[in-house]
């Protein structure tokens, strides 16, 4: 199985690449034993390597005091618990089971490697990103939520639900992350320490003062987990969009009113649901989280002081190196945002010739495949738009690029041979269209919010292209993948989260008790969120939605709430584990808009309702809150800190969010459309939306399945044998492969042998490490994304969470994560100074390098196929539509 983390580079005498005279210097003392204390046998480097935020002194006391019989028993036990593990690393995996082979068989310095792998188990992380950020220690004295720590966190919380509400509608989005606010959190809060005096009030004996003290590590990543909040306010946006835009619905009863109640109640069940979701997604070790090691790995460079040191000649500290790097990116970003726009949409192949339909289908950026073009863009936003390239394990991004160029040929096969009529339209496109080739009109067709059949026989079905009916069918596919995978997989530890989660309901058992990492260890001197916390917010969250039912005309009935809840209890925590693994983050948008389409057929709004509260209030929203308490897991922040500080954010972030999206809705001219000059088309959210709409809530899933597209209920079963085919071939391959492979090499003719050793015995072998989940998320995640906005992705993935650990560890502890941050702060301050500079009131810049990316076929949108001009469009007769 691949790892994603890269473990300490190892050379034939175990852990670590120290120098030749270390090395030279370390035989001599392991094989005469100069040295009687463990931990005088690792170099320097080995030791930053090993503990990276100055815990070395800690880390050398463990290994030193160590006894080979507990290392031994630390061993065995962690091996078994990681068998199922994705992301521990293969080479500490190995080396540990050479360990157990004794001290002849191993080697030189068995003593030294097998305390350090035991050390490294118990006492810090066996993943080099955890412990990169995360150091093993506490001070439970250091202030937290401190009143100016409620203050800034409020106040960019507010300021951060602008942002991303902002650039919802934008594609690719912009947002404020977390690793980046920090950067700006932090001289705000240094200008506090200043100025503030030290005036204060006494309460239940703790004294709670204007200003403390210096800045601490702790404040400064509680304000930042309080600001966290804000970039999940947007949950409800893309529904308000769909109802109330003339371009989609265009309903006149969706006011501030209806914003507020809908986008608070929708925030307090996801927030409600996380109580739940913490069980299997914080507290299980394997659930580290990858994606949110940027942020602490940022708060650590700010608030810490370095130490002034030269790795591979790089001696600038992170601080330096992050505001060197933002504003370098906001300098450099006008060049792809605005002045040379060609650099963002880099389809330089189809520039050769333009009007080559053919060429721009498989290379181009815009309704093209984006295939076959290995430089496809200069824009840091574009090329960390797929994945998250600096921060999630490359075995992951690496399987999805793969399922992504898999898709890609589906795609082709799909539009060529013109199923579905596909060939008439886009190849890679998020939207609906009619059977004249343009955007479908659903006011076309709807009489009281309902489908009238006679106009829908007049007018036209919706007719999805080749790409969309790949994501669809591709997600459906995905959902008996990834539950069935993980459910047996994974079973071990989610049987045991369901068994502590049902102990804590029934007998009160912590979370922590009998916890082996070490950061739960020191988490269990906090007090816990009592389970009724979170039940008393999901029950206040259902009585506020159902009276949300009652007083708008969504013809919705109440118990649909209770179905997207049951449907959350059961699908969610293996997708929860899956985010937590691997770095991603999926809804259950898919399944539950056919469920919904089936028990609710006709019903747009209905439709709508269920996606947005059973897709992101629950599933959604839970999954960011519960990845919000796992950092402050790592940084040993008080659970009930951190409830308190987003409880009382989410209130206020509403208000904004909904202020917000009433400015955009109002303002910003030709929002939701295809040649919306600030990229405010909504292909990432409202267009999509609106399709799944036409597909699931208007025509019903019923129809969907049996007469337009019966393509898509064959893929849940597709999806079944997939996730059958791999479990079966990694449960019984590593006991029968090998014997059969010498079997076969003993009776086959020689050339036979070596055919099937190139071709077929690869491929089988690739089914014992490959992760099916991941390959079905890289089929799916197209229309209106293409291979234009992964390929960069990858490049990047495979210089920094591949070569770089395994080549440059230290350099990589230190700077990966901050360059990750700086860069993204960098295009989001130059986004939102372009859009009020130069494109709130557009001032084109009209010339060569901002035409080239469109002048071809690949930014026209239309299809291979003719429509007949005579007839006036394709497909069935009008008045023969299916039914």
């Amino acid at each position: 199985m691949g790892n994603g983390e890269a473990e300490i580079v190892s050379d034939d005498d175990g852990i670590g690449a120290p120098t030749p005279s270390d090395h030279d210097a370390e035989k001599t003392q392991a094989r005469t034993g100069v040295n009687e204390r463990i931990g005088d046998q690792i170099p320097h480097q080995m030791l930053e390597e090993l503990a990276p935020n100055g815990e070395g002194e800690y880390i050398l006391d463990k290994i030193n005091n160590m006894t080979e019989e507990e290392a031994i028993a630390i061993v065995q036990e962690s091996l078994k618990f990681h068998a199922d593990d994705w992301n521990f690393p293969s080479d500490m995996r190995d080396r540990m089971r050479r360990l157990l082979e004794g001290p002849k068989l191993y080697g030189d310095f068995y003593d030294r490697d097998l305390r350090i792998d035991a050390t490294m188990m118990r006492y810090s992380s066996p993943y080099p990103g955890v412990r990169a950020v995360a150091e093993p220690l506490d001070d439970t004295d250091v202030p937290i939520e401190t009143i100016r720590a409620y203050f800034l966190g409020v106040m960019w919380a507010v300021i951060g639900t602008f942002m991303s509400t902002f650039f919802n509608s934008r594609f690719p989005s912009i947002s404020l992350s977390g690793s980046v606010i920090q950067i700006l959190l932090f001289p705000c809060a240094k200008f506090l320490e200043w100025v503030l005096p030290d005036w204060g009030v006494t309460v239940f004996g703790v004294r709670h003062s204007l200003n403390p003290g210096p800045w601490t590590f702790k404040e400064q990543m509680f304000a930042t987990i309080t600001y966290n909040i804000a970039i999940y306010t947007t949950n409800s946006y893309g529904m308000i969009l769909v109802q109330k835009l003339p371009v989609f619905y265009g309903l006149d009863f969706i006011n501030f009113g209806y914003q507020l109640m809908l986008t608070l109640f929708v925030q307090l069940m996801g927030m409600g649901f996380a109580g739940y979701l913490r069980r299997f997604s914080v507290y299980p070790v394997k659930a580290l989280w990858p994606t949110i090691l940027p942020t602490i790995a940022m708060n650590r460079a700010l608030t810490r002081p370095e130490p002034r040191e030269n790795i591979y000649g790089w001696t600038i500290s992170r601080y330096r190196f992050f505001y060197v790097c933002t504003i370098s990116m906001a300098i450099y970003y006008w060049f792809p945002g605005y002045i040379f726009t060609a650099l963002s949409t880099f389809n330089w192949m189809t520039w050769i010739a333009p009007q080559n339909i053919t060429l721009a289908i498989l290379t181009g950026s815009s309704l093209g495949l984006g295939l076959f073009n290995p430089i496809t863009t200069f824009d840091w936003n574009v090329a960390t738009s797929s994945y998250a390239a600096l921060a999630q394990p490359f075995f992951s991004v690496c399987t999805m690029y793969l399922g992504g160029i898999l898709g890609g040929l589906i795609i082709l096969a799909i539009y060529y041979k013109n199923m579905y009529f596909t060939a008439y339209l886009p190849i890679n496109s998020s939207s609906a269209f009619a059977n004249d080739g343009k955007p479908y009109r659903v006011q076309n067709v709807v009489v009281n919010n309902r489908l009238d059949e006679a106009l829908y026989q007049k007018y036209s079905p919706p007719f999805y292209s080749a790409g969309y009916i790949l994501t669809v069918g591709a997600n459906f596919a995905f959902y008996p993948v990834y539950f069935l995978y993980i459910m047996v997989n994974q079973w071990a530890t989610v049987g045991q989260a369901y068994v502590d989660f049902y102990k804590g309901l029934r007998h009160g058992k912590g979370n922590y008790e009998g916890a082996m990492d070490v950061h739960s260890r020191l988490m269990a001197k906090y007090p816990e969120v009592p389970d009724w916390w979170f039940l008393l917010i999901l029950v206040c969250a259902i009585v506020v939605s159902v009276i949300f039912l009652q007083i708008y005309p969504l013809d919705t009935p109440v118990w649909l709430i209770f179905l997207m809840i049951a449907i959350n209890l059961v699908f969610a925590v293996p997708l929860s584990f899956l985010s937590a693994t691997t770095g991603t983050n999926l809804g259950l948008g898919a399944l539950i808009q056919v469920i919904t389409g089936f028990v609710l057929p006709g019903n747009p709004n209905a439709f709508l309702f269920s996606q947005t509260l059973g897709s992101w209030a629950l599933a959604g929203y839970g999954d960011n809150y519960v990845q919000d308490q796992k950092m402050a897991h790592y940084v040993k922040i008080p659970p009930r800190a951190v409830f308190r500080g987003q409880i009382g954010t989410i209130i206020i972030t509403c208000f904004v969010a909904v202020g917000t999206q009433d400015f955009i809705l109002e303002n910003v001219k030709g929002l939701c459309t295809p040649d919306q000059p600030s990229r405010f088309t909504c292909a990432n959210d409202g267009a999509p939306l609106y399709a799944s709409s036409l597909m699931w809530g208007l025509l019903g899933s019923e129809r969907m399945f049996n007469s337009l597209y019966p393509l898509f209920k064959w893929c849940f079963l597709i999806g079944t044998a997939i996730a059958l085919v791999f479990l079966t071939a990694q449960g019984l391959g590593p006991k029968y492969l090998p014997p059969l492979h010498e079997k076969l090499r003993t009776r086959l003719p020689p050339k036979t042998f070596a055919l099937l050793d190139k071709t077929l015995f690869p491929f089988v072998a690739s089914l014992m490490w490959l992760n099916p989940i991941l390959i079905i998320q890289g089929v799916q995640h197209w229309a209106p994304s293409n291979m234009s906005y992964k390929t960069p992705g990858f490049i990047l993935s495979y210089v920094f969470m591949y070569w770089l650990p395994r080549h440059r560890l230290a350099w990589w502890e230190k700077y990966n994560y901050v360059l990750s941050a700086a860069l993204t702060a960098g295009v989001a301050v130059s986004a939102l100074v372009m859009f009020f500079a130069v494109g709130y009131n557009p001032v084109k810049f009209d010339w060569w390098g901002n035409r080239v990316s469109w002048a071809g076929v690949d930014g026209s949108g239309r299809g291979i196929l003719p429509i007949d001009e005579a007839r006036g469009y394709f497909g069935p007769e009008r008045g023969t539509f299916p039914f």
